[in-house]
């Protein structure tokens, strides 16, 4: 009997629609690895950046955000708002 079994990748759990505008959210926006955004972005603290940013996205589209051409547009405001509101926090 086989005992390895293969892990499920996380990234199967998300929608094709979460795959597509996550990876051009980390692009676009150029977001680094490393673990400070979990927190930020409400999500289990964990999580390091990038998987982060899929699990936000994938909050987005399941509170109705509309994927239609200014999605990734709305995202990146969104981000952008609440990077800027902690950072004003932290000041």
């Amino acid at each position: 009997m086989n005992n390895n079994l293969s892990r499920l990748n996380s990234c199967t759990w998300f929608s094709e629609q979460t795959k597509t505008l996550a990876s051009q959210l980390l692009l676009s926006l150029q977001i680094q690895q490393g673990v400070q955004l979990a927190t930020l972005l409400g999500v289990d603290p964990i999580l390091y950046n990038d998987e982060a940013v899929y699990v936000w996205v994938q909050r987005q589209l399941d509170d109705g955000l509309i994927v239609d051409d200014y999605a990734l547009s709305t995202l990146e405001t969104a981000f952008i708002e609440l990077v800027t509101a902690h950072t004003n926090q932290a000041a």
